[in-house]
């Protein structure tokens, strides 16, 4: 086994389906780039389970399925190392008043059906995107576009400042809108790949567009699986199905010492924490949130579920961000805190069965978690630590995190969000802590966070941006409905065969861009 930190893994390297951060540009040597009969089988994992097989980028977190196949692209890409926004399908662009911006598409570009990529091909799939998707509808707030040859003129209703950035996102695709009617099935892009097929459970067969416009692509086949449960990622690995593929931290020991496979590491901007449901049952409770919030042993976590990779939390941020600020943190771990504040608010063990109850009736909290990410042993783990402050607790999986905790019937969620997905505050900030907002699944509503998410809207300076991100916190942790346990290291395991597959790949951030370029000796 060998192992490598960040930067370009070119002999051989994996992606990840998880947060990223940096690397170095891929070069790309004769033989890295033979396109012969090379089949690539990996895994493409959507955030949004409950949106079944769909291709379609208005079911929100979807895009990136059709991004990381190979079909679609978009107008931007995040740079790997500065995560500065980057051209892709966009050539030029500029904004030229406060609501009002020009961007200037590649010639020369087609579908994968021939018909050239032009600025109303561009208006048309964003329009489609910006009024079926409501998170992106929301971060762009569009007004009205316009198409003349290769240049596309967007209107907001508002200053945008971060629009490029905001085309940059998965779901922001670029399509051919008038390939098909039904967009659930599959997409006709820009991309280096071409979807064939798609089976009941989303695993789909992509052969090579040989008229790809950055060059011929190195596999001639593309397989991929759809939504694979952590324990079938790990299987499928051990078995040679994949080439890559994100592996939990508690299943990293089963390719460490094997010179078969190459693991990857890097500090993606994810954070796991728990959404608090200050609606339902004993959390509706301020005092039992409040002694929650002191409840969790972040060490032990780190160390007990995840082998120590990572870093324990009581922020939004790593330490190492911009937005981060020690000002405004969440109390560390005091289990004897927790026990006080339960007892001073009426919580006590009556009965002699080690758990409290409130006002005669047993206290109970449902811990709900979605089958990724080791998510099952955190909740474990959560479920032991309630043990120890005298809260008892039952487990519950989903499918689908996001619709279980959108319906409100939870105490405690667990959760996992990459607070930078544009290399930004904003995409994660807006969603979680704006009243109404799409991934608001705790009905937060403060009136000095709207404002200062107004702002951000509006403010280009990065340092500005900062000092924003960093003065909201001190609302942000004011209703303890969510507390913050670790930022977590992503990890990759890839057969030592494969080239050309950057860390970032199928992440978050990751720039789809060199997709083209991967192969296998």
């Amino acid at each position: 086994m060998k192992r490598k930190a960040k930067g370009l893994i070119c002999i051989a390297i994996l992606g990840s389906m998880l947060a990223g951060c940096g690397n170095k540009e891929v070069s790309t040597t004769a033989s890295d780039m033979k396109s012969g009969d090379v089949e690539l089988t990996y895994c493409v994992n959507s955030s949004n389970a409950s949106a079944g097989v769909t291709h379609d980028p208005a079911v929100d977190y979807t895009g990136s399925r059709s991004l990381f196949r190979g079909t679609c692209e978009t107008l931007f890409v995040l740079d790997d190392d500065t995560k500065e926004v980057k051209g892709f399908l966009c050539s030029d662009w500029k904004q030229t008043d406060d609501t009002t911006w020009t961007f200037t598409i590649r010639e020369g570009i087609t579908f994968t059906n021939g018909n050239p990529l032009d600025a109303e091909a561009c208006r048309a799939a964003l329009d489609y995107i910006f009024t079926n998707n409501t998170r992106l509808g929301t971060l762009a707030d569009v007004s009205s576009m316009e198409a003349d040859g290769q240049v596309l003129t967007v209107h907001t209703n508002k200053i945008c400042a971060i629009l490029p950035r905001i085309l940059s996102d998965s779901n922001a695709i670029i399509f051919d809108t008038t390939a098909s009617e039904d967009y659930s099935k599959g997409l006709v892009g820009t991309g280096p790949y071409i979807l064939d097929s798609v089976d009941a459970e989303g695993n789909c067969e992509l052969s090579r567009n040989e008229n790809y416009w950055q060059g011929m692509p190195a596999a001639s086949k593309v397989h991929t699986k759809a939504d694979l449960s952590a324990d079938a990622v790990t299987l499928a690995m051990q078995s040679g199905e994949l080439d890559w593929a994100s592996v939990s931290d508690s299943d990293l020991k089963l390719f460490e010492g094997n010179d078969d496979y190459v693991i990857s590491e890097y500090n993606g901007r994810r954070v796991y924490y728990l959404y608090v449901n200050p609606n339902y049952t004993f959390t509706q409770d301020p005092a039992l949130r409040e002694a929650l919030t002191y409840a969790f042993n972040r060490q032990e976590i780190v160390d007990g579920v995840y082998a120590g990779h990572g870093s324990t939390t009581r922020s939004i941020f790593t330490e190492d961000s911009q937005f981060y600020t020690e000002e405004y943190l969440q109390p560390d771990f005091d289990q004897n805190k927790a026990k006080e504040l339960l007892t001073a608010a009426g919580y006590t063990d009556t009965d002699g069965d080690g758990f409290v109850e409130k006002d005669g009736e047993p206290v109970k909290l449902n811990i709900t978690y979605y089958d990724k990410n080791g998510f099952k042993t955190l909740s474990e783990v959560i479920q032991s630590q309630l043990k120890a402050i005298g809260i008892d607790s039952e487990i519950t999986v989903t499918d689908s995190i996001a619709d279980t905790l959108m319906n409100g019937e939870y105490n405690l969620g667990t959760y996992g969000y990459n607070t930078e997905t544009l290399g930004d505050c904003y995409n994660y900030l807006q969603p979680v802590f704006g009243t109404g907002a799409t991934s608001n699944f705790t009905k937060f509503s403060n009136e000095n966070v709207d404002r200062l998410l107004d702002e951000l809207t509006v403010t280009a300076d990065e340092e500005q941006r900062a000092k924003i991100a960093q003065e909201m916190q001190q609302y942000l942790y004011t209703e303890n409905d969510h507390i913050y346990l670790m930022h977590v290291l992503n990890y990759q395991v890839a057969k030592k065969e494969v080239r050309n597959l950057t860390a970032q790949f199928g992440s978050d951030q990751g720039d789809a861009s060199i997709l083209w370029k991967i192969t296998k000796e």
